[in-house]
């Protein structure tokens, strides 16, 4: 009898977390899944820690050589025996109820092809770092400029990342996937952790394939702009930088000329996004989305710019008003 979930965790050199990550899954509330381990070609103990369980649910699969991840995740899709897949990091901790709280929305709401989680971002020794809290709601327009989706929390349809053409990006794969199951199927994310997920000196984008990343993350921005603004589209590379957060080239223009522009294309590309027809679409949850998005970016140029190019930018901005009413608020409570 086929298994309800497979929870896919590709392996490589992950030995110091490896069975911590296992227990997580092997304890879970929701039993009724295989759990299939790749092994992308291992030179440390990690095949031996997963061949010292004993649970039937465990299907262990090596590859011969090392393909790297969208390869390894790819094969593992094509294993999986389930209608759906829960994603796995083999250095993460998943909550003992995180298998069975995402498996029943997905069967509670048949037009969603993927579900994830809030986490709690933990260091190596397990010290808290951060948690986030980003809402579902703003997931669809915040997709088209940066990832706010953890890999590890993720639980998809098989048939719908299949459809989608599985992991084709060597770099920034899920971000890749994520984009391509937004234009077909609706996404959501559970508004609670589930997860926790640890930074590691091993995070092949944050340390070891980090030039890369941002290089595919680039070409793919430019590419989710030209979805919506056409094919002919581009902007500056730090506008491209800002809109994922990355406020240091841009601010090393020194010209708040250049900051109010790329605040305009922000503005420009949120109307393309406001006009093109797609299942996730909400007109209002986008709208409030893309003035957080704009009200953090210029907040931050306005505290690092000098005073002088700070006052610009707050006349030419469109601010003004909001921020002398804000001021005359915080007068009159002063008085009261």
């Amino acid at each position: 009898m086929k298994p309800k979930l497979t929870v896919l965790m590709p392996v490589f050199n992950a030995e110091r977390f490896l069975r911590e990550a296992m227990d997580s899954i092997l304890s879970q509330t929701f039993t009724d899944f295989e759990f299939l381990i790749i092994d992308d070609g291992s030179t440390d103990g990690s095949v031996a820690i997963v061949e010292s369980y004993t649970d039937p649910r465990i299907r262990l699969y090596q590859n011969e050589v090392n393909l790297g991840i969208s390869p390894t995740l790819n094969r593992g899709i094509e294993l999986a025996t389930a209608e759906c897949i829960a994603r796995m990091d083999a250095d993460d901790i998943s909550y003992p109820e995180r298998l069975e709280k995402q498996y029943c929305y997905l069967q509670a709401h048949p037009d969603c092809a993927m579900v994830s989680s809030l986490v709690r971002v933990i260091a190596e020794d397990g010290q808290f770092i951060r948690q986030d809290s980003f809402k579902s709601e703003f997931f669809y327009y915040n997709l088209t400029f940066i990832c706010w989706i953890y890999h590890s929390t993720v639980m998809y349809r098989t048939a719908a990342v299949k459809a989608a053409g599985m992991y084709t990006a060597a770099y920034a794969e899920d971000f890749e996937l994520f984009w391509q199951l937004s234009r077909q199927h609706k996404l959501y994310n559970l508004p609670e952790v589930l997860l926790e997920y640890r930074m590691t000196d091993q995070s092949l984008h944050q340390v070891l394939k980090k030039q890369e990343y941002e290089m595919a993350q680039q070409q793919q921005l430019l590419r989710n702009f030209r979805y919506y603004a056409g094919s002919s589209y581009t902007l500056p590379l730090e506008f491209i930088e800002c809109f994922q957060h990355n406020f240091q080239p841009l601010l090393a223009t020194k010209s708040p000329a250049k900051v109010l522009a790329c605040l305009q294309e922000l503005d420009a590309l949120t109307q393309h996004i406001l006009a093109k027809d797609n299942i996730n679409r909400n007109a209002a949850a986008i709208s409030k989305a893309a003035r957080y998005k704009r009200r953090y970016i210029f907040i931050y140029y306005l505290k690092h710019l000098p005073l002088p190019q700070s006052i610009w930018l707050l006349l030419k901005s469109g601010y003004v008003r909001h921020y002398i009413k804000s001021f005359i608020y915080k007068k009159i409570n002063i008085l009261l």
